[in-house]
Order: structure tokens, then C-alpha cells, then sequence
């Protein structure tokens, strides 16, 4: 069976409240053949919230894989999405911050979850006190506000009064101006939520793709979709030396319904890696 015979025609329940389906659901119509419906009432901030005023419960998986199935559970569907994301220093560039988007599929009727995810660089994701307006303005234009939005409240910890979705100029003078007046300070953070932030917004739709890809991929054993890389063998050779470096010789891909795996070689389409990231060449 093709992979789009286990999909066509069939619906899905989005879990989100902030218009991900702008990215999501063309993706899967037009790749596999599923329509994509989103929940009227489904509040997915009581999973979780990037200010932090609701905590998340779980992991990204976790937290991602709770909000398909209440969206499931609403509309009553056999398929559900849904995406999480985070912010957090970059492993190895200083002072960087990446945005980590994960999204997951589940389908009860072919037993199936599956993931996809993508990394991106996310130099729009700060936050700052400000004591005055020229502070305020400076952070936005930090920011690239308004592709960004802003979330403003009196201070880091007081989300009394806060105020999310600033994405005009206007907007944000008149509460700033506000805040200053009666506190002399305000605490300013990019608005992490997707329809407030065009970056994260694409990062999202680039996760989508890496899961669509995995749907794609037929187990070789059982010939179901979701075969899916679980993990890299470092080895891959120097190009001058020969000896093995940390970039992958392998990827390791797995099937979640028979748990066959298989090892792919030159993950990258090279047989040899560039002698810069060779220890004994350029230790």
C-alpha cells in the first residue's frame, strides 16, 4: 500500500488557538491528502504559556502530544496535530538563542505517533526591563517588532494587568506610556505565541515538513508510514586522514509499529567530512 492510500481523504483535529493552521493544514491537503479542522473551544494556553504565568506540565512531546488528543477528543476524529515550542541558549554559539518546534501526529486508527521537528536561530527572542519610552522603542526595533510581537506588564513576575498581542506602534506607546507614568518601569518580551511571531511561525512549518517527510517514509519491513531517524553514528571520515569525526557516518531510522530499524549511510550525501572538524587534523 502507497503511503497516500493510508491518508487520503481522511480528517484531522489541529490543537491550537493561535492559527497554526495557516501553516499546517495547507502542508497536509496538498502532501498527503488530509483536511485539517481546529477546534472551536479548545484553550490550549491551560497547557502551558511561553510568559509563564500557566507552567507546562510535560515535556514539548508531552505537552504536544496532550493537545491532539483533547483536540481530538472535541471534534471527534481518529487523527490529531499539534505543535510546541521552546526557547533556550544555543548549545555551542554564545549568547544565541534557538527556537526548538516540535509537531506530532497521532493516528489511533493505524496506531500511530509520530514527530517531526525543526531548529532555528531565534535572535528575536529577548526581554528587558525598560525605565523609559526611548528604552521601549529600542527594545522593539531589538526585536524587529512588529514581525514580532510584544508582551508588556509591569514587571517579570507581576502578571497583573499584562498585555499581550502588541504589534502596533501606537499600541505600544499608549501602554508604556501608561506603565512609566504610574511605575517608572516596565518589564517587555517578545510575544512567543505563533500568531504573533512570523519567525516562529515559519520555524513551525518547517517541523511540519520534517513530519510530513516522516510520513512519508515507509517502514521497509512492515511497509508502514512514519519510518523516522531516532538517532546519528559519529564517524564519518576526514577527508585528508581518514580518521572519524563527530559528523555522522550514519543515521539510525526506526519504525514505531514493528520496531524494525535500519542504519543509512552518508546521511549527508558526503563520504568524508572537511578536515576542520577533524580532531587530529585540527585539534
Amino acid at each position: 500500500m502507497k503511503h497516500n492510500d493510508f491518508f487520503t481523504n481522511r480528517e484531522a483535529a489541529l490543537g491550537t488557538m493561535h492559527q497554526k493552521e495557516k501553516v499546517i493544514a495547507p502542508l497536509f491537503k496538498n502532501q498527503l491528502g488530509i483536511s485539517v479542522k481546529v477546534p472551536d473551544d479548545l484553550d490550549t494556553d491551560r497547557f502551558g504559556t511561553f510568559t509563564l504565568d500557566k507552567k507546562r506540565s510535560g515535556d514539548q512531546k508531552e505537552t504536544a502530544t496532550i493537545k491532539a488528543k483533547a483536540a481530538m477528543e472535541l471534534v471527534g476524529l481518529d487523527i490529531g496535530l499539534a505543535s510546541e515550542g521552546s526557547f533556550g541558549p544555543h548549545p555551542a554559539i554564545p549568547f544565541a538563542n534557538v527556537n526548538t518546534e516540535i509537531v506530532v501526529f497521532i493516528d489511533t486508527k493505524l496506531g500511530l505517533q509520530v514527530f517531526g521537528g525543526s531548529i532555528e536561530l531565534a535572535s528575536y527572542a529577548n526581554n528587558t526591563t525598560a525605565n523609559s519610552l526611548e528604552e521601549v522603542l529600542a527594545f522593539a526595533k531589538l526585536i524587529d517588532f512588529p514581525k514580532h510581537g510584544i508582551v508588556i506588564r509591569k514587571a517579570e513576575k507581576d502578571y497583573r494587568g499584562m498585555v499581550k498581542g502588541v504589534n502596533s506602534k501606537t499600541e505600544l506607546i499608549e501602554n508604556a506610556e501608561q506603565l512609566l507614568s504610574n511605575y517608572g518601569s516596565v518589564w517587555l518580551e517578545t510575544d512567543y505565541r505563533a500568531h504573533m511571531n512570523h519567525s516562529r511561525m515559519q520555524n513551525i512549518k518547517k517541523a511540519t515538513e520534517d513530519l510530513i517527510a516522516n510520513l512519508n517514509r515507509q517502514c521497509p519491513n512492515c511497509s508502514m508510514p512514519g519510518f523516522h531517524r531516532i538517532a546519528p553514528k559519529p564517524g564519518l571520515p576526514c577527508e585528508t586522514c581518514g580518521s572519524p569525526t563527530d559528523l555522522p557516518l550514519y543515521d539510525v531510522y526506526f519504525c514505531d509499529v514493528c520496531d524494525f530499524s535500519q542504519d543509512i549511510i552518508y546521511p549527508s550525501e558526503k563520504q568524508t567530512a572537511y578536515a576542520g572538524y577533524c580532531n587530529y587534523c585540527n585539534p
